[in-house]
């Protein structure tokens, strides 16, 4: 498997927290903060690891808002997810084609943790 961590992603339910959640770490903390939280997506760079601001998620009937999802990059997002459902992962979104040009899948965590396994293309 080849998979590693590159972004930290916070689940909220509403533009209204998640912009909330970037001017924390904007205004407090003051780390930049790129994108529009407000209109539902943004990104903080927090040095090693992007923390990306998410209303919502490829699947919001998981009950991940207000949870933790943890994207890995993969070089071959169907074999990981084959590798993960063999070791007992509950993979709760199949690898999809995305709008934003990447292939993802979803595999359950305990506790609303929710992983992304993907790969960017292009």
């Amino acid at each position: 498997m080849s998979l590693h961590l590159n972004h930290l992603s916070l689940l909220t339910d509403t533009n209204e927290k998640n912009q909330e959640i970037a001017d924390f770490f904007a205004n407090v903390l003051g780390l930049p903060v790129r994108g529009n939280a407000g209109e539902g997506y943004a990104e903080v760079d927090a040095g090693d690891v992007v923390v990306s601001l998410h209303r919502g998620a490829l699947i919001d009937d998981y009950g991940a808002l207000g949870g933790t999802l943890l994207q890995f990059e993969s070089e071959d997002v169907a074999t990981d997810i084959e590798g993960i459902r063999a070791r007992g992962g509950k993979v709760v979104l199949e690898p999809m084609e995305t709008d934003w040009g990447s292939t993802s899948a979803y595999v359950a965590g305990p506790h609303g943790v929710l992983v992304e396994v993907c790969k960017m293309h292009g």
